[in-house]
């Protein structure tokens, strides 16, 4: 298992558990921070001063995404997720400026889920995971991993969801933004089979989302983010957990041409292969490669464990592999063991368009010259990248509404009307040597890498609007990209659920429907 780990490119490691808060009487000397003592949450505060502090913060999965906040405040009940934000309200702005952070799983980009003048509020404690067989729901907290969450729910009822292929990201920032999951093919995004959503509204009070009750906030989290209220707690519809088929080939980047023909092969597929996923990356590590030479590597799954689903592989399964691993095993299992290390200053970007080949290969050729150009500028073993490519077949769009048994409705991420299949190309770069010097020459290269995808894109008329939110840059605008009448839809949400805009400026991280031009 550890082999496998190993080659997965992603080895699993333990997080470090939520830190408990100190328990002393002495205030942290700040006035948001001095009020949430004074309400009786000391004993869920941590100060810089605190011991458990910079252990908390290293759970945080980005170097400089671990931005430090005057406190931490790390609920345990969605009760005082109502006490700690209505304190954080009533203190105000005061003479200066601070602002609020929402954590979840600590996976978003710097400033997204953390802040240096102010307070974040930590969900790490409320990380439970609950299967209601009665109803067939699966009933989770923001805070949990999807490993963890998966595990819970294989012991409780040998039940799974739609959530993460990544074991380390949180439950709460994966289904906000959409969710791409190895069940797509068949239960569209993550958000989309979310029943229900427990949520605090900026006064303390808590309201439940669904298809009967605040029904246009229930439709509104279904990739709309976090501009409504922090969500405690989401009820999804449960499947039968059936052990995966999972297959892995590393391949030299010589056979390139092969795995974007599978790639554009998927992204066209209808939903008779809705039980199968594809994803694909190329990869500069030079401690896998240290010749420095890309690597691909190409991931198959089917989700009924079935081997004889294999034609959209058939055309890689013949090509000289330099590491295959193929495995049975439960969701749980995978994720676990598909955990992308963190600890690095990371940078990224993302882009959806057409499924044309051209398009495709000049990613690849946009790919070596990034990775020539990093490695001349900080050195070839100063960074690591990983270029995504992600078929989405049309149909996957379209999804939403046949969720629930037939009660879903349409998300926020405008791909209902989508009539050809897509890629969402996604790149990354973690910088592990050289600091903030090195990681802003390596956004640079990357944004440029993203202006130019887009650009091409453009020109062959392959171009497609949507901007995934969970792997969106700062820079980027991924809510504008849902187009005019979902934009409307979202401001008139947040309009009515939060009045005074409290989720738009005094939680002013992540991608704010307000900043939508």
């Amino acid at each position: 298992m550890l082999l496998r780990r190993l080659l997965r490119l992603a080895p699993a490691f333990l997080l470090p558990k939520p830190a408990t808060a100190s328990n002393s009487t002495s205030l942290p000397g700040t006035r948001p921070c001095d009020a949430l003592a004074a309400a009786g949450l000391g004993d869920i505060l941590l100060a810089p001063t605190d011991s458990g502090y910079e252990p908390q913060m290293a759970t945080w999965w980005s170097l400089n995404a671990q931005l430090r906040p005057w406190c931490l405040v790390l609920p345990r009940s969605t009760a005082e997720v109502s006490l700690v934000l209505t304190t954080l309200v009533a203190a105000g702005h005061g003479a200066g400026s601070w602002h609020i952070a929402v954590r979840s799983g600590g996976h978003g980009w710097p400033g997204s889920n953390s802040v240096v003048n102010g307070v974040t509020i930590d969900l790490s404690h409320l990380n439970a995971t609950r299967y209601d067989a009665a109803a067939n729901r699966a009933r989770l907290q923001p805070g949990a991993r999807w490993e963890h969450a998966y595990a819970a729910l294989q012991a409780q009822g040998n039940v799974t969801v739609a959530g993460g292929r990544d074991g380390g990201v949180g439950v709460g920032g994966f289904l906000l933004g959409g969710g791409i999951s190895f069940f797509s093919g068949r239960h569209g995004f993550g958000c989309d089979s979310v029943v229900n959503y427990e949520v605090v509204l900026a006064d303390g009070s808590v309201v439940y989302a669904n298809a009967t009750a605040h029904a246009d906030l229930w439709r509104a989290l279904k990739g709309g983010a976090g501009n409504f209220g922090i969500v405690t707690r989401y009820d999804l519809q449960a499947i039968p957990s059936t052990p995966l088929l999972y297959e892995l080939r590393y391949l030299a980047a010589n056979y390139s041409s092969a795995v974007v023909d599978a790639v554009v092969d998927y992204a066209g597929r209808n939903a008779s292969y809705g039980d199968d996923a594809l994803v694909t990356f190329y990869s500069h590590d030079v401690s896998i490669s240290p010749a420095g030479d890309t690597v691909i590597g190409v991931i198959h799954v089917n989700t009924l464990g079935n081997a004889d689903s294999e034609e959209i592989f058939d055309g890689l399964k013949e090509l000289p592999a330099l590491v295959n691993v193929t495995a049975r095993e439960t969701m749980a299992d995978a994720a676990a063991g598909s955990k992308l290390p963190g600890g690095t200053l990371n940078a990224g970007s993302t882009r959806t368009f057409k499924n044309n080949p051209a398009i495709l290969r000049y990613c690849v050729q946009l790919h070596e010259q990034l990775v020539a150009s990093l490695t001349q500028s900080i050195g070839a073993d100063s960074f690591t990248t990983l270029m995504f490519l992600q078929p989405i077949p049309a149909y996957l769009g379209r999804l939403g509404p046949q969720q629930l048994n037939g009660g879903g409705v349409a998300n926020m991420l405008g791909l209902e009307n989508m009539t050809d299949g897509a890629v969402i190309w996604t790149g990354g770069i973690g910088v592990s040597t050289g600091g903030e010097a090195a990681l802003a020459v390596a956004q640079a290269a990357l944004n440029a890498m993203s202006a130019q995808v887009a650009s091409f894109a453009q020109s062959v008329g392959g171009l497609v609007d949507l901007v995934y939110l969970n792997y969106a840059d700062p820079s980027q605008d991924p809510l504008g990209s849902y187009g005019a009448d979902n934009v409307a839809f979202l401001r008139r949400v947040a309009a009515e659920y939060d009045p005074n805009g409290v989720f738009q400026s005094r939680v002013p991280g992540g991608f704010k429907i307000s900043r939508v031009g």
